[in-house]
């Protein structure tokens, strides 16, 4: 295989290439320019302190030259070396000819120490703000330099895509799910890497159409893309209700209806400086993570136009700039010298994209879920005391079923890490869950290596972090300290349904106490109408000034028959139609849908089979004369 080296080191007097110019880019269905580079390294930028981890971004564009838009004839024999199946051998050329591109963002060196070269890192991550399911094959096939197994992991990827794949009113998804995209060796053993996951996360919106995904429009063709982005972007309602058109109920969101910074000015400072809009709505979003191995990680999401890379909007910058830091210094106040990996840094975003909207991760949360929920069922709360009704007891049956489409969400964020982490536990051979997450038997330490605490050997643990430890636990593994953090918000959230529970039914309560106080007044309406109202009818009929009415010879006793008359007949009539009228409508239904019948029935085909398997046919033509047929 051909050694890929950078375009140009110099990143100062680098200018990027124009991707959408050149003919030959433009047939390629990603670019530099659509990927974002981080580099997990150790950096000696302080003085005064031991060398850290830390992430730095680089430019894709210039770690990548210009003639790699021309797929050489010498990368197609990858693609040979591969497999010997013809079929399995002309997808992998065209992989090579689309994707061939990216292996020149693999790692050339993995960095031991704070002294070895800049091109080294112990981590490369790479993210990509739109995904289609070739990209992930893509990813796969350019950044793996494993081809002895690449055929097998090309059809578990496949397989798994399928078998995950759902469809609804609102376009083709792909359920959460965990999968490892290696077969088990010989020694029946499974390999951590490569491994595909896909998590749900919850992110903010504003109401309204969501803005088209920022690179689902096809380069090649010059237009939007038809095909389904694998990450569908949804409403939560979307996310639960998969065949049913929710547009008329996103503005009655919880999001929409409690709006706590028009009564709190700092909060609304804080709003705008860290949002920059007033969010409105909860949308529901997934994180693809595709580890190729220890050194390469690549993540997809959705990257909306609308946001920008403020830490609580943009995923990548959430993630590099306060999760990948807690975890950091977990291993600095540790005592074990383990190795940053991808499956570390798998963490890592995890951290970041299913804490984006929780507190229990980080406390500098300003407009966290629980406190929007809490919030307004503290609203709903103080309603119920003032004034009790059914349309109260709608608004809390819809923050019920938030909740529980939350909840659900965050049970399957749970389930899935969980079986991360059992499964590299197994893979690693440890029985301690504790060790999950610090791979170091990935990475042998050798004499020469010094970690990223300290030069030389630890005596005691170092508790001098450089960026505050935002996450609530105190594990030091990073898989359980994000475990205990979901935990901790599903308990807050489950509180929180079991509350609107008890608001549901305190309500109803309150409703049918009130209901029959207002059963004695239309009681009282309704003696005061029986007497009244046929009065009033006959006095005025027989008030009328005509010769026929007026000079009429009789007594009043008629006024008063006929009064007595009138007000039973309207009262029977009332009842009757109150308390039988439904089985009198029901019996109608009936007799109409037996006449209905009966008159199919003289219509219909009657077939006969006769002797030697021949069948006839006759068909019976009734006309009715007089309710009978003849």
């Amino acid at each position: 295989m051909p050694s890929y080296r950078g375009a140009n080191p110099d990143k100062d007097r680098y200018v990027p290439h124009d991707y959408e110019a050149d003919p030959l880019w433009r047939k390629k269905p990603l670019t530099p320019a659509q990927l974002m580079v981080h580099d997990v390294r150790i950096e000696t930028w302080r003085q005064d302190r031991d060398p850290m981890l830390e992430i730095n971004e680089r430019t894709a564009s210039s770690l990548v030259p210009d003639t790699a838009a021309i797929t050489t004839s010498a990368s197609y024999v990858r693609a040979a070396e591969a497999t010997s199946n013809a079929i399995e051998k002309q997808k992998f050329t065209s992989l090579e000819e689309d994707h061939g591109w990216m292996r020149y963002l693999r790692l050339q060196q993995h960095q031991r120490d704070a002294y070895d070269r800049e091109d080294s890192a112990k981590c490369r991550w790479l993210h990509c703000s739109s995904l289609f399911p070739e990209y992930l094959a893509g990813f796969l096939w350019a950044l793996s330099d494993d081809t002895s197994t690449m055929s097998e992991s090309m059809r578990m990827l496949d397989h798994a895509l399928q078998r995950q794949t759902r469809f609804s009113k609102h376009g083709k998804h792909f359920a959460p799910f965990f999968q490892p995209l290696r077969p088990s060796s010989s020694s029946g053993t499974m390999e951590v890497y490569p491994l595909l996951v896909s998590v749900p996360f919850l992110d903010w919106t504003v109401l309204g159409a969501s803005p088209p995904l920022r690179f689902q429009v096809d380069r090649r063709e010059g237009f939007q893309s038809t095909r389904s982005s694998a990450h569908l972007l949804r409403s939560i309602l979307q996310y639960f209700y998969r065949l049913e058109d929710t547009a008329d109920r996103e503005s009655t969101q919880v999001f929409a209806k409690h709006k706590p910074w028009t009564t709190n000015r700092e909060l609304d400072l804080k709003v705008r400086q860290w949002y920059g809009h007033y969010p409105s709505g909860l949308n529901v979003d997934e994180l693809w993570i595709l580890a190729i191995d220890p050194e390469h990680i690549v993540t997809l999401s959705s990257n909306q136009t609308w946001k920008s890379r403020w830490p609580p909007l943009q995923l990548t910058s959430r993630i590099s700039d306060v999760s990948f830091r807690g975890i950091r210094n977990g291993f600095v106040t540790s005592d074990t010298d383990a190795e940053y990996t991808s499956m570390t840094h798998v963490i890592a975003c995890l951290t970041g994209a299913v804490g984006m909207l929780h507190r229990n991760f980080w406390p500098d949360m300003v407009l966290c879920l629980t406190d929007r929920y809490a919030g307004h069922l503290s609203q709903l709360q103080y309603r119920l005391h003032r004034s009790p009704s059914t349309k109260l007891v709608m608004d809390l049956i819809a923050c019920q079923e938030e909740l529980n489409i939350v909840i659900q969400i965050t049970e399957q964020q749970i389930d899935i890490i969980s079986e991360l982490q059992l499964a590299h536990t197994a893979a690693d051979g440890s029985a301690n869950v504790q060790d999950a997450a610090s791979p170091a038997s990935l990475h042998p330490t050798s004499s020469g290596h010094r970690g990223y605490g300290d030069f030389g050997v630890r005596s005691k643990p170092r508790h001098r972090a450089t960026y505050r430890q935002l996450s609530s636990s105190t594990l030091t593994d990073p898989t359980a300290q994000l475990l205990d953090n979901l935990q901790r918000e599903l308990v807050d959230l489950q509180d929180l349904r079991d509350n609107a529970d008890r608001l549901v039914t305190r309500t109803i309560q309150l409703v049918n106490i009130r209901l029959e106080d207002h059963g004695k007044a239309i009681l009282v309406f309704t003696v005061v109408t029986i007497v009244f109202l046929p009065l009033n009818f006959v006095s005025s009929f027989f008030g009328m000034n005509f010769s026929d009415i007026r000079n009429m010879r009789r007594t009043q006793s008629l006024f008063w028959v006929v009064a007595l008359c009138v007000t039973a007949g309207v009262v029977g009539a009332s009842l009757f139609l109150a308390f039988s009228g439904g089985d009198l409508l029901e019996k109608i239904f009936t007799w109409r849908d037996a006449r209905k019948e009966k008159q199919l029935s003289t219509t219909t085909v009657l077939r006969q089979t006769l002797t030697g398997g021949a069948e006839h046919t006759f068909r019976v033509y009734g006309v009715e004369r007089d309710g009978r047929y003849t």
